[in-house]
């Protein structure tokens, strides 16, 4: 604050020297000079308590982290414990700069009403803007909306792509799904290798889901000839 302030005042008095100020100008002007370098210290000050006292906000997710948010299942979760304050900017991120994990979010939030009144509507074409750009997660969610007929018409032939589709990109719930499909000759015969070895292949953590897939692959195993088999168990 002070070396500003001497540095000021005697660039003043040179300047005053030079050009012969009188005595009440130079005075007044000093008083301005004062005047100045207080306001200008003192703004500062309360500039710097104020982001003192300013609450420290807590950054926006990574699509890295909000991927692994979904794979949980906490997206939503996440946004309502920080209180749903990114809640324009995760519609930002998704609407206008079209990423697909912002997009899956946007479309759960207007499928739950989780931190907005949700659009069915807004929430669909955000969940087909994420499965077109080729986000697992999303194509398997949109194949199941399409083959339950929840918030859009049934369509087979759109679910069984996207199920497919997402299979064929590793999503395990899609694997299961899809194999179910075939099994229930609702599917196409030319995929059995390839869902066959996808399941086979897959490993759940989850000890209901690892017998399920078991049963799924015993029951297709029973629908394909002898070297399909072998040929889907070898494939890397």
């Amino acid at each position: 604050m002070y070396v500003p302030f001497i540095s000021c005042m005697l660039s003043f008095v040179v300047i005053a020297v030079e050009v012969r100020m009188s005595r009440n100008n130079f005075f007044d002007a000093i008083l301005t000079v004062l005047l100045v370098v207080y306001s200008e210290n003192l703004s500062a000050e309360v500039l710097q308590n104020n982001d003192k006292d300013e609450p420290e906000l807590i950054q926006l997710y990574t699509q890295d982290e909000l991927n692994s948010l979904i794979k949980e299942n906490r997206h939503l979760e996440r946004i309502k414990i920080d209180e749903c304050q990114f809640t324009r900017d995760i519609k930002d991120r998704a609407m206008i700069l079209n990423y697909p994990a912002y997009l899956y979010l946007w479309a759960d939030m207007n499928f739950t009403d989780t931190c907005i009144k949700g659009n069915v509507a807004d929430g669909v074409v955000a969940l087909k803007l994420a499965a077109d750009k080729g986000m697992p997660v999303a194509m398997y969610k949109l194949g199941g909306l399409y083959l339950t007929g929840k918030y859009v018409q049934s369509d087979y032939d759109l679910a069984y792509r996207y199920i497919y589709d997402a299979a064929s990109l590793g999503n395990d719930e899609a694997k299961l799904t899809l194999v179910n499909l075939l099994v229930n000759n609702e599917g196409n015969e030319a995929d059995f290798v390839n869902a066959y070895h996808w399941l086979f292949k897959t490993v759940y953590s989850d000890p209901k889901k690892h017998e399920l897939a078991k049963t799924l692959l015993s029951q297709l195993k029973k629908k394909m000839p002898i070297s399909y088999v072998e040929k889907a168990e070898k494939m890397e």
